[in-house]
């Protein structure tokens, strides 16, 4: 038992830095055919690197990595030593006893960790002097490539990608950002009070779990700037890593209650788009102390973004307890909680077009497509506190504004009877004005 133990702790010292397989119990979200786990055009790293339908890709990534040493002015040679003295430490980031990664040799692996990462690299800078590079990964493949390279199973480790870049200076944070702004209706984030939307230049490198208990690392630690195990997790803290403090701390109190879209409306609770910079944000308040108002953030749905949420919420389910350490008092599943109360908002296809005309949802996805991915997500996800402090939040509404929620539902449900009603009122006192009015003349 104490030897096991031992060998969980210390798998769990890597777990923020492992290339995780999506997790089985996660399935459901996968898509039809698997088409959010496994890639379609392009494999990074190991786990989908012998697919038939994905070996022409391999061409292009030796026509990438020839571009790239031509470029820095650098041989071959001098930049494959370069990834090859990182690649024991990025080959201890995958699962040693995997099928596709025990089958690799060191030579094998290191050449593929190479041509993987100067692949990555040229895609992000979308060299115009490669035209032939340009055509295969932005102008043909493009979408497919976006949504490939940030798969949870389809990952290299963080460091490979940096000592590339010590040859050529690359923005990746700056290039993730700029993917993650797919994410919102108007493609620009920006935040209403001027805070900074740019998370990594801002942000201190969050400690693990392990070293917060045991007090390693000094005040100066944190002040690292912070290095994410790779693309999507890069891309999972932008969108939730300028998050303040004092807006990740939920005491939600879990409540199997749940309401729809239309069955807030009716009883007084707007759904409001979020102004808030940073993604998933989630916030139950009262509106002219009279009514309710829920704001979430809005969002873009598309085929990519749906891919990228599936598997941000995969990465959350594999790295739960440890990725918290990053969130300090949240329990890290804050993109599984954004995506569950919206999952909880849609019941019917008016739920959806209820989130339409609120200006929540966007995207050219139908009602039926929209609600079906986000009724499948909700049936598999991990209920996070943010999500039991909505239902809480909604809850208490409710409780103390009951009798104001009967009147305005009354009124919700039949206004068109109602202002029939009036109309008619006002006709009929117009017609016995008008009748008193030629009574007194007469």
């Amino acid at each position: 038992m104490a030897e096991t133990t031992q060998k969980l702790e210390a798998e769990f010292t890597k777990v923020e830095t492992k290339i995780h397989r999506f997790p089985r119990g996660l399935r459901g979200i996968g898509g039809d055919g698997g088409r959010y786990i496994a890639p379609s055009v392009v494999a990074i790293g190991p786990y989908h690197h012998d697919k038939p339908h994905l070996q022409k890709m391999e061409e292009v990534k030796l026509a990438a990595a020839y571009y790239l040493c031509r470029s820095i002015n650098h041989s071959t040679a001098v930049v494959y030593e370069k990834v090859r003295s990182v690649v024991g430490a990025a080959r201890g980031c995958y699962d040693a006893d995997d099928p596709s990664v025990a089958g690799v040799s060191d030579a094998d692996f290191a050449a593929m960790m190479f041509l993987d990462g100067c692949f990555l690299l040229q895609y992000m800078v979308d060299d115009a002097a490669a035209p032939v590079l340009r055509n295969r990964m932005t102008l043909s493949t493009g979408p497919s490539i976006q949504k490939d390279i940030f798969l949870l199973e389809n990952q290299i480790p963080w460091l490979v990608l940096d000592a590339l870049a010590e040859f050529m200076p690359v923005d990746m944070h700056g290039f993730v950002t700029g993917m993650g702004e797919m994410f919102l209706p108007a493609g620009k984030a920006k935040a209403e009070d001027g805070r900074c939307c740019m998370p990594w230049r801002c942000n201190p490198a969050p400690k693990t779990q392990i070293e917060k208990r045991r007090g390693v690392g000094s005040s100066t630690d944190v002040s690292e700037p912070y290095k994410p195990p790779h693309l999507l997790g890069l891309l999972r803290f932008t969108k939730v890593g300028c998050m303040p403090t004092h807006d990740r701390i939920y005491t939600g109190i879990p409540s199997s209650l749940s309401s729809s879209a239309v069955e807030l409306a009716e009883i007084g609770v707007m759904l409001k788009p979020s102004t808030k910079p940073w993604f998933g944000d989630i916030r139950v308040h009262r509106r002219h102390r009279l009514f309710g108002e829920l704001s979430l953030s809005p969002l873009f749905l598309s085929e990519v973004t749906a891919c990228w949420l599936v598997n941000m919420a995969a990465l959350e389910a594999s790295t739960s307890g440890a990725i918290s350490s990053a969130a300090e008092s949240s329990d890290g599943f804050v993109v599984s909680s954004y995506l569950s109360v919206l999952a909880m908002l849609m019941d019917r296809k008016e739920d959806v077009h209820e989130l339409r005309r609120r200006g929540l949802l966007h995207g050219a996805l139908s009602n039926k497509q929209a609600l079906g991915f986000f009724k499948g997500l909700g049936q598999h996800l991990r209920f996070g506190s943010r999500y039991f402090a909505t239902l809480e939040g909604i809850d208490s509404y409710k409780r103390h504004k009951s009798v104001r929620i009967t009147v305005y539902k009354f009124v919700y449900n039949n206004y068109r009877f109602i202002a029939a009603f009036l109309s008619v009122t006002g006709v009929l006192i117009g017609i016995f004005k008008t009748l008193l009015s030629l009574k007194r003349h007469c």
